[in-house]
C-alpha cells in the first residue's frame, strides 16, 4: 500500500472515530437547568402526576393507551406517542422528560415479560430518544428542582426513604431515613410532610443537612402558593384551608370533607373533591369571591391544572373528564386517541 493510501486510511479511522465520539457525547450529555427551574406542580404531583405543561405542550398519561407517555398541544390537539411505558409524576425540563415507569401496575401489558423491570425512575428525551435509567428501585412523588430530582424509594433491605439524585442519574444520596412527601424547595430548604414521625410541615437545610419543624399541626398536602400555603387539615375533617408562609391566619375555605384538591395556575379556583356517604361531589371555589360550584355529583380523583384546563378522573378509572380552568365551559369526555392501535402510528392530528 503506497504512503498516500495508508495516509489517507489513517485520516477515514480518525474521522470515523472522532464522530463517534461526538455522537456519543451529545446523545450522553445532560443539559442543565436553571436552578429555579420546577418540573411540575406539587398539586400535579400530589394527584399522581399524571399530566405536566411545558412550553404550549401537556405531557400525560394516557389511560386510553394503558398509561403510556404521550404529548399534545396545550388546546389538547395534535396528539403524540412518546414511550409505551406507563408514566406517572411526570415532570419536564427545558429537554428531558422525567418520569416513574409504573408497568407492573398495567391491566394490559403484552411487552411485560420482555422487560428487565417493569418499574423504576427514568429520564428521555422530549422527541422520545435515548431513554436513561436515573434509578432502578420502585418509587414515587419525583420532584424535578433545578439540577436534582428528589423522589421516595424503596428497596427491599431498607424500606421507603426519601433519595436525592442528579438528573443524570450519577450521584444518588439519602436524605431522610422515613417516608415523606416534597411539597415544596425554597430558598435551599426543602419542605415535607412526615407519614410516620407527624404531620408538621417540616424542612431540611439542603446545605448542612439539618432538618426541624417549619409549622406544627396536623397538615396534609401543603401546597405553596403565592403569599399563602394551601392544605387540608386532618385535625378538622380534612377540611380545605390556607395560612400564611410563617403558619399566621389560617382561613378555613372549604368546611367539608376532602379526599384531594388542587389550585389552578392562575391561584383564582381551586378544584376540589367532597368525600360524603350522601354528598360526594367536585367542586370549584373562586378564591376571589369565595364563590363555589359543584362540577358533578359522585366519587373523583387526581385533579390536575394546566394553565387552560383541569383533569379529573373517576374513583373507578373508567373516565377522564376535562373542564377549562376558568369555569368558562362545561365539564366533559377527555378522550385522547391510541395510537398504538391506529396502526402502529405515533403521531394525529
Amino acid at each position: 500500500m503506497s504512503t498516500i493510501k495508508k495516509l489517507l486510511l489513517s485520516l477515514f479511522i480518525i474521522t470515523i472515530i472522532s464522530l463517534t465520539g461526538i455522537y456519543l457525547y451529545s446523545i450522553n450529555r445532560t443539559f442543565p437547568n436553571d436552578e429555579e427551574l420546577r418540573g411540575n406542580t406539587a398539586g400535579n404531583l400530589y394527584n399522581g402526576g399524571l399530566f405536566c405543561e411545558k412550553d404550549g405542550r401537556i405531557y400525560f398519561s394516557n389511560d386510553n393507551d394503558d398509561g403510556s407517555l404521550y404529548v399534545m398541544n396545550s388546546d389538547t390537539s395534535k396528539y403524540k406517542k412518546i414511550h409505551p411505558d406507563k408514566a406517572t409524576y411526570i415532570n419536564v425540563d427545558e429537554n428531558y422528560i422525567y418520569y416513574i415507569r409504573a408497568n407492573n401496575t398495567r391491566e394490559n401489558n403484552p411487552d411485560i415479560f420482555f422487560m428487565f423491570n417493569n418499574t423504576g425512575i427514568f429520564r428521555i428525551n422530549q422527541n422520545g430518544k435515548n431513554l436513561k435509567l436515573i434509578s432502578r428501585n420502585p418509587g414515587s412523588y419525583l420532584t424535578l428542582k433545578g439540577n436534582l430530582v428528589y423522589y421516595l424509594n424503596y428497596k427491599v433491605n431498607e424500606g421507603l426513604y426519601l433519595y436525592r439524585n442528579q438528573t443524570d442519574g450519577e450521584f444518588e444520596r439519602l436524605l431522610l431515613k422515613e417516608p415523606v412527601i416534597p411539597a415544596a424547595i425554597i430558598d435551599n430548604k426543602l419542605y415535607y410532610i412526615s407519614e410516620k414521625k407527624n404531620h408538621s410541615i417540616n424542612y431540611m437545610n439542603l446545605s448542612s443537612f439539618t432538618t426541624g419543624v417549619h409549622i406544627e399541626g396536623n397538615f396534609a398536602y401543603p401546597i405553596f402558593f403565592d403569599n399563602y400555603i394551601y392544605y387540608m387539615d386532618l385535625s378538622n375533617n380534612y377540611s380545605i384551608n390556607r395560612m400564611n408562609l410563617d403558619g399566621s391566619d389560617p382561613t378555613v375555605l372549604v368546611n367539608e370533607r376532602c379526599s384531594t384538591f388542587n389550585i389552578t395556575n392562575s391561584g383564582k379556583y381551586l378544584y376540589y373533591q367532597v368525600d360524603d356517604k350522601d354528598n360526594s361531589k367536585i367542586c370549584r371555589i373562586d378564591l376571589t369571591t369565595m364563590e363555589t360550584k359543584v362540577l358533578l355529583d359522585g366519587h373523583y380523583k387526581q385533579i390536575h391544572v394546566t394553565d387552560n384546563y383541569v383533569f379529573f378522573k373517576d374513583f373507578d378509572n373508567k373516565n377522564t373528564y376535562m373542564v377549562s380552568a376558568d369555569g368558562s365551559s362545561k365539564v366533559e369526555p377527555f378522550n385522547p386517541p391510541n395510537l398504538s392501535k391506529n396502526n402502529d402510528s405515533k403521531t394525529s392530528k
